[in-house]
């Protein structure tokens, strides 16, 4: 173009990098180019013939009659351009001879090795070697460094047609900079900056890099690389060590489940081992082969460390004391069970030993309560130790605690006594004690309180009862309340205080003085009562309702209101009667019709803590109507025994025993501690609102609930190992089946009857809630033709309805406080 202007040329001088001489190369070939007499030596591939007497013409021919007349030239004539290109070449890089590149060159890639040969910076294997040489220099931008990288690895990737060979192949293709490639220059650039940078980086981009690549965030991180470096030269400023003096993963901490103990503190240590009692011997120079081991070994007596329990919000947790640590230290799964703030920390611990580090994840800071009093604990966070929280000096330092052990007693601030362990341990243990089987009613404080969703209610227990154990809550459904808050959970009081998180969606307003829910004492499964001589043997006994398939609709609900014929009516019992199995009590669960699919607990990183398995202590009477449920849903497929299946099982939740507001008794399973370990799963529920938008445009309608609809969901078999439970007299079982409140359960639920009745959600035909099923349709032959395409589709898939919860056309319903009356919607005058 005539308005087309090269940039200034300029000369290479004696010290030159690959970049300046990459920016000069191309620079000078772009001004080359511009000229057309020139522009055909410049094309890769190009070649010519050194010049000499015998060659006076390079090799070069005349311009055939392809070409254009106006373009064509002789021999002779591109010669002389070529020469011309070659002096200009020679003009701006004077630190090469001439010669070499007039007369010598025979190829312009030639003349463009002949210069790299000269600074030493070739394409050759061996230059690829001095990438490792490359530092950032004093006072270089880490940019700068960046652009020498990626310039030094652009400059050796292979060319076609080099002189270079990779695995004896010479490319037939210019190597291309690959992102594997990028994110390796970015790495290298980081780590010559600072050896913990991509550490740091790692960690403040752990999410983006989820799903991106390192070198996209390149820009990113060059922004913020002055924080970085900031923040690493802070820590070094800041790092401390603390020394503890007490082991946590080789010599356990006393534990009072296991006979162990730890005596003093050394430096060397040698164990001995004797019937299950491991004791530690503080001998430098004595090693165990040289100590006799003999009975009066026994007599080294053996006591427990002081603990005591106390409340962060309401997770009840238990510190033991250690007057030789000089550090406090939380187990790191139960850092993450009680949700603490865990900062990043440069502190080092070490155990008895005084050589083996512990792990350390970070440290964190909060407060704890027992009996009003405020407790600060800073602690560092460890993956291995074997108590929950570790107090040190600092900790019983700043909270003023003196402990007596010769009395077994623990003082917090000259105000508050606590009592731990028992001076005689036999006198105290669980086989004399007396088993009591009654409920003590909780009240509620004197004032009326609201306790909204995920905060916690405080309530004191009744004085009979220990003031730090472990209890069963239910709720107390004896009274005019129908609520079922409080959910069946197992909680440790603490003081004379249990405190009852709501873990609903809605408010709970307590009244005062109101018994809202009624607590036991619990049992380990180790001291499980001796089964009855009148409980049913299961294999004799049949859980299975023998009733013909005939007669299960009948409990079905048909046209309470004479809103149909007589003829639409008598069609509506026989499409019952047709489709009889899906009203059967005797569920069997998916069946895997429309492709496979299993409900899965997602467990997180952490696992939950192994504990013993408790059960509330019931009467006999309620302990075998327990054990009854257990076998009727065991003859129905929803417990297997863990051996039956090939699982051990990890965790023992809980079950109860809860009388229903109809009469009689469900089991329930509380899953809590699961499920606080457990990741939530995606999936979109349905809402009241979108729910109520379908049902209000139908103006004839039937209302369905499944029959244990979470019964008839299998569980995967990974997931089984989470979900067992203890049954009173026939041992451990896992549940092969989902149950109300399994973390997972409701999406597994909402899921599944999605690709069972999608196609009707689609249509409009069908709408659903949880377990609640809807069908309708503007005419009743419309409802009678949607219907029967709803049984079919769950009839193949095995999927049952509760017949006595099923309605045919009535003429009104209430749902969630709403009431469908043929085809409007309107709000309930009643409030629940």
């Amino acid at each position: 173009m005539a308005g087309t202007r090269a940039p200034k040329q300029w000369s290479l001088s004696k010290v030159e990098t690959i970049t300046s001489f990459e920016a000069w190369r191309q620079n000078l070939q772009y001004t080359l180019s511009l000229d057309q007499n020139f522009a055909a030596f410049l094309v890769d591939g190009f070649t010519w013939l050194k010049k000499t007497n015998a060659n006076p013409l390079r090799g070069i021919a005349d311009d055939g009659e392809a070409v254009a007349e106006a373009n064509r030239r002789t021999a002779a004539q591109k010669c002389t351009h070529l020469d011309l290109m070659l002096g200009q070449i020679a003009n701006y890089c004077p630190i090469i001879s001439r010669n070499t590149i007039i007369k010598n060159s025979t190829s312009i890639n030639s003349i463009w090795q002949s210069i790299r040969l000269h600074y030493g910076f070739q394409s050759t294997g061996g230059h690829f070697l001095d990438f490792n040489s490359i530092f950032l220099e004093p006072d270089e931008r880490p940019e700068d460094l960046f652009q020498r990288l990626a310039s030094f690895i652009e400059d050796n990737m292979l060319r076609a047609g080099g002189n270079i060979h990779h695995h004896g192949e010479v490319p037939e293709a210019d190597e291309e900079l690959s992102p594997s490639l990028e994110n390796l220059i970015v790495l290298t650039w980081l780590r010559l900056i600072n050896r913990d940078l991509p550490n740091l980086v790692k960690q403040r981009y752990g999410t983006e890099l989820r799903s991106k690549t390192l070198a996209s965030l390149k820009p990113e991180i060059s922004q913020a690389l002055d924080s970085l470096l900031d923040e690493i030269l802070d820590e070094i400023h800041s790092a401390t060590d603390a020394k503890v003096l007490r082991a946590s993963i080789k010599d356990k901490h006393f534990d009072r489940s296991a006979k162990k103990t730890e005596v003093g503190d050394s430096e060397s240590e040698d164990n001995v081992n004797v019937d299950n009692e491991q004791v530690s011997f503080l001998n430098d120079n004595v090693g165990p082969s040289k100590l006799r081991v003999v009975s009066a070994l026994r007599r080294v007596s053996t006591k427990q460390s002081p603990y005591f329990k106390a409340f962060y919000k309401h997770f009840p947790l238990e510190l033991t004391l250690d007057t030789g640590a000089e550090v406090s230290m939380i187990k790191a799964s139960s850092a993450d069970y009680i949700g603490v703030t865990i900062k990043k920390s440069n502190h080092s611990a070490l155990q008895a030993d005084g050589v083996t580090p512990l792990n350390i994840v970070g440290e964190c800071h909060f407060t704890l309560s027992r009996d009003g009093i405020e407790l600060q604990l800073e602690a560092l966070v460890v993956n291995d130790l074997d108590v929950d929280i570790l107090a040190g000096i600092p900790f019983m330092s700043s909270n003023d605690i003196a402990i007596f052990p010769s009395k077994h007693k623990i003082v917090i601030r000259d105000k508050v006594t606590v009592m731990y362990g028992s001076p005689n341990e036999e006198l105290n243990s669980s086989n004399t004690r007396v088993r009591r089987t009654q409920a003590f009613l909780i009240r509620a404080p004197s004032a009326s309180s609201v306790v909204w969703p995920g905060c916690y209610g405080e309530y004191d227990i009744p004085s009979e009862i220990e003031s730090d154990c472990i209890l069963a809550v239910e709720p107390h459904t004896d009274a005019s309340r129908t609520k079922d808050w409080p959910s069946p959970q197992i909680a440790q009081s603490v003081a004379g205080k249990i405190r009852i998180v709501n873990n609903t969606s809605v408010p709970q307003f307590i009244q005062r003085n109101e018994h809202f829910c009624r607590v036991r004492l619990t049992t380990t499964i180790d001291n499980a009562p001796e089964a009855p001589d009148n409980i049913r043997d299961i294999k004799t006994t049949n859980y299975i309702d023998s009733t013909h398939t005939s007669q299960f609709f009948k409990q079905v609900s048909v046209d309470p209101d004479n809103l149909l014929s007589p003829d639409l009516q008598t069609q509506f019992n026989e499409l019952l009667r047709k489709f009889s199995e899906v009203f059967s009590p005797n569920f069997e669960g998916y069946n895997g019709e429309i492709g496979p699919f299993e409900a899965s607990v997602n467990m997180g990183p952490v696992q939950p803590p192994q504990r013993k398995g408790r059960m509330p202590q019931y009467s006999k009477n309620n302990l075998v109507e327990l054990q009854n449920k257990f076998d009727e849903l065991e003859c129905k497929g929803v417990f297997r025994k863990p051996e039956d299946v090939g699982i051990s099982v990890e965790y023992i939740n809980p079950s109860f025993l809860v009388k229903k507001a109809s009469g009689g008794f469900r089991l329930v399973t509380a899953f809590a501690d699961v499920g606080r370990y457990s990741k939530p799963q995606p999936s979109l529920m349905p809402d009241v609102d979108s729910t109520l938008r379908t049902i209000a445009q139908w103006k004839y309608i039937i209302k369905s609930d499944l029959t244990s609809a979470f019964y008839q969901i299998p569980l995967a078999k990974d997931s089984m190992k989470y979900c067992g439970v203890a049954t009173p007299y026939r041992g451990v079982r896992v549940y092969t089946r989902c149950a109300m409140g399994m973390p997972g359960s409701e999406t597994a639920l909402e899921e599944l009857m999605c690709r069972i009745v999608g196609d009707f959600l689609q249509k409009g035909c069908v709408a659903k809630l949880a377990d609640d099923l809807f069908c309708g349709g503007n005419t009743p032959e419309e409802l009678l033709y949607n219907w029967e395409c709803v049984l079919q589709s769950l009839q193949k898939s095995g999927i049952c309805l509760s017949p006595s919860k099923t309605v045919i056309c009535p003429k009104s319903i209430t749902i969630l406080g709403w009431i469908w009356s043929q085809g409007s919607i309107s709000a309930s005058t009643h409030t629940e």
